[in-house]
């Protein structure tokens, strides 16, 4: 008797969890990204793009002048640049895109590529700096080297050139899985609590800024938990067995590497060994930020790349002898005041 009763109390149990978890996904799917806007508070426009295999997604395309093509990371909305790119668009042309949530069968890594030459071919755009994100680092390593003569410049925030677990702990085995689960599964009045907790402690995603809270609305209303980690997780194993490391060398445009040096989840040791390999690369720390600096400190990350594009800019019209002399003088270029700032 009591076998039975311990028998009929795990299959309720179980009903009830599984009702509880068709019913958080219900949820997660029916969250609308919060729209991106102007200071004004108009939203900037959408719009929609099908890629020659038929995957549909949305992009902005606003404002006028050089273009800048952001990429967002594994996550994959454009809304993860939504303190950037209503600022940017008041001096240049600034495109982002979502990210492919499915691929073609025997797709890999370059079909993100691929997606961003048959984009701006669409837009009839020769020549952009190509600003990525995390993985979106990885697609803008990618493209530059496969298409050098449409790089006017790189900007790898908190980036990768290859996928590795050399620093794994307990902190990405253990922790970083329970801070995914609690921000995507639990209430949103609970799911908030934990990820303050989480934030203390700097992890996944999360650090303990002073714009924390930013990342934290980013994390529940905008990315992780509105894109399905399956959908995630797929973007991220096409990276998986190939390393863009040795072509780094290879790409001759100016490059900007941004980090936040409390970044776990993409060590600091990866930006600094992408920086070292860039020909032509400068390294800058946004203190007091993790994986997500253009989210957790907006002003400081859009003041960083103000300057830099400003520095770009100048250089474009410089004589190609004072340019050389000129980056060869950059005390910050090839990363020369690293410091992992933790």
């Amino acid at each position: 008797m009591a076998g039975l009763k311990k028998f009929a109390f795990g299959v309720v149990a179980g009903v009830a969890g599984a009702a509880y978890v068709r019913s958080i996904k219900r949820r997660n799917n029916a969250l609308v990204r919060p729209k991106i806007r102007h200071s004004s508070g108009t939203p900037l426009p959408v719009k929609r793009f099908e890629y020659s295999d038929g995957e549909e997604i949305e992009y902005v395309d606003v404002g006028t002048g050089d273009v800048l093509v952001w990429i967002p990371g594994a996550d994959g909305p454009k809304e993860t640049f939504q303190y950037q790119l209503p600022r940017f668009a008041q001096s240049y042309r600034v495109i982002c895109a979502d990210m492919r949530e499915t691929f073609p069968v025997g797709a890999n890594f370059d079909r993100f590529v691929e997606d961003l030459e048959e984009l701006l071919n669409d837009l009839k755009i020769t020549h952009a700096v190509v600003i990525g994100q995390s993985l979106g680092s990885a697609i803008a390593i990618r493209f530059a080297t496969r298409f050098p003569e449409r790089i006017r410049g790189l900007v790898l925030c908190n980036p990768l050139a290859k996928i590795s677990y050399d620093h794994v702990g307990f902190n990405r085995t253990i922790l970083t899985p329970l801070a995914m689960l609690t921000t995507r599964y639990l209430p949103t009045g609970v799911s908030r609590r934990m990820a303050r907790f989480w934030s203390r402690l700097g992890l996944w995603v999360f650090d303990d800024s002073s714009g924390r809270e930013a990342l934290i609305d980013y994390a529940l209303f905008t990315g992780p938990r509105t894109v399905p980690p399956r959908v995630s997780d797929r973007r991220v194993d096409h990276l998986k067995g190939l390393d863009l490391r040795p072509a780094l060398n290879d790409i001759k445009a100016p490059a900007l590497v941004v980090k936040g040096p409390r970044d776990v989840y993409c060590p600091v040791s990866w930006a600094i060994e992408i920086t070292d390999a860039l020909p032509d690369a400068k390294y800058i720390l946004i203190p007091e930020t993790g994986h997500c600096s253009h989210i957790s400190r907006p002003g400081a990350f859009n003041q960083a790349l103000e300057a830099w594009l400003g520095d770009l800019s100048d250089r474009s019209h410089m004589p190609l002898e004072a340019q050389t002399s000129r980056t060869e003088d950059d005390p910050n270029r090839k990363g020369n005041s690293h410091g992992d700032g933790g």
